[in-house]
């Protein structure tokens, strides 16, 4: 149950005798301590508060509030640590393929340059 104030009971009560004729809004804004327009606006927003209050809602629970940039940042959080494990995976296979070309004798070799042409002044010509 919806708890009121005393001060708001009476301004309810005030607004309900209004609008069931056993009080004039000029009377009702006067024991209210305001003028006959801000009572108005004040019904108006109370009554608009009530409607509102009984207009039909889906049944059961109201879900959750989405926090979407959470969201998006639970997302990519999952797309980063896919990457990692991809580039881990990559990181493994390249040592496994050094260590079998150690093992092989092959891992310590380097190319050398003497059975290459060499490409003086950045132009291919054949000799």
């Amino acid at each position: 149950m919806i708890r009121i104030e005393s001060a708001e009971r009476e301004e309810l009560l005030l607004i309900m005798r209004v609008q069931t004729d056993q009080l004039t809004a000029s009377e009702a804004a006067r024991q209210m301590g305001v003028s006959r327009k801000t009572f108005y606006q004040r019904a108006q927003r109370g009554l608009e508060g009530m409607i509102a209050a009984l207009a039909p809602r889906p049944a059961g629970r109201p879900g959750k509030a989405r926090d979407t940039e959470k969201e998006a940042l639970l997302a990519q959080m999952a797309q980063l640590q896919l990457e990692k494990l991809e580039l881990q995976r990559l990181l493994r296979v390249r040592e496994l393929l050094q260590k079998a070309r150690v093992e092989d004798g092959r891992g310590t070799e380097k190319k050398t340059g003497s059975g290459s042409r060499s490409n003086r002044g950045g132009r291919d010509r054949p000799r």
